[in-house]
């Protein structure tokens, strides 16, 4: 079999980072020895520093904000959740084949404290929204 120079440039990267089995080492380092350009080649790739993928944060506080305003935003959004679903409870109902169920006539007591809590979870709601834009 004829090794060129795109297989070799397909294994270096296994090569570089010792993931290839001896035989494949082998016939890399063997291809290097009769071709030492491309051995030089792989040397300045192998030297070049390579950047951060990610760059770092200079300030943790930064960090730390923008986690604490995102945990918000969750929340906020999880009781908005929870108030439209408690407010529109009230409103469910269930046709069967035999009647029609409709929360508010038929259990009105239940309707009531679904509203009520949907009502509180408005509130919570609200009060987080208007600290928020004092904040």
């Amino acid at each position: 079999m004829n090794v060129t120079k795109d297989i070799i440039n397909d294994l270096i990267p296994l090569y570089v980072a010792n993931e290839c089995s001896a035989d494949t080492r082998t016939l890399v380092e063997e291809y290097l020895q009769q071709h030492p350009e491309e051995a030089v080649e792989l040397q300045r790739i192998i030297n070049t520093a390579v950047p951060d993928a990610v760059p770092l944060a200079k300030n943790l506080d930064e960090v730390r904000a923008f986690r604490e305003a995102r945990r918000r935003l969750r929340l906020r959004s999880s009781v908005m959740a929870l108030a439209i679903f408690f407010s529109l409870v009230p409103m469910s109902s269930f046709v069967d084949d035999r009647r029609s169920w409709w929360m508010l006539r038929d259990a009105p007591g239940t309707a009531l404290i679904y509203a009520v809590i949907g009502v509180v979870f408005w509130i919570i709601y609200a009060v987080d929204r208007s600290r928020s834009k004092s904040l």
